[in-house]
């Protein structure tokens, strides 16, 4: 499997939709290596009551237990949704290979808004090791999640 990959995206934006269906958060995450999904996260913040538990953090922390290791070398993440600095962070401190994201910060709704305007870029730019970026990568299906998103109360 070359990255990007349509099929490992397309999987999660699936995810996302059912997440929403079942009434949660419209956006997911997905950990790779190689050809192998490590892990799948989704956004359960609301369900939680924890701030840190979006779907990046949750699939990277699930990626960790699985292969038992602080680093996920090799690995990529993949989003829905531009990963916010906390998220961009943590793929740097877990070692990853590199992040794919479809919608972008600029793609933002009233439902689901840009926090911290650091673009994932920019924090990659700072970090080590120096992950590799795919940004926009099926974009204007995963816009389409944004509008599902519900604003945490």
């Amino acid at each position: 499997m070359n990255n990007p990959s349509d099929k490992v995206m397309r999987r999660a934006i699936k995810l996302a939709e059912d997440s929403f269906a079942a009434g949660g958060s419209a956006i997911a995450a997905i950990v790779i290596r190689h050809d192998e999904i490590i892990s799948e996260g989704l956004t359960t913040i609301v369900q939680e009551k924890d701030a840190t538990c979006h779907a990046e953090i949750n699939a990277i922390r699930a990626a960790s237990k699985k292969l038992d290791s602080l680093y996920l070398e090799d690995c990529y993440l993949y989003t829905t949704y531009e990963p916010c600095p906390m998220c961009t962070s943590a793929a740097i401190w877990a070692k990853m290979k590199g992040i794919v994201f479809g919608a972008n910060r600029d793609d933002q709704t009233p439902q689901l808004p840009w926090r911290v305007y650091i673009p994932s870029a920019e924090v990659i730019k700072n970090g080590t090791p120096l992950l590799e970026l795919r940004s926009d990568f099926l974009r204007d299906e995963c816009k389409q999640l944004l509008r599902l998103t519900r604003q945490p109360s």
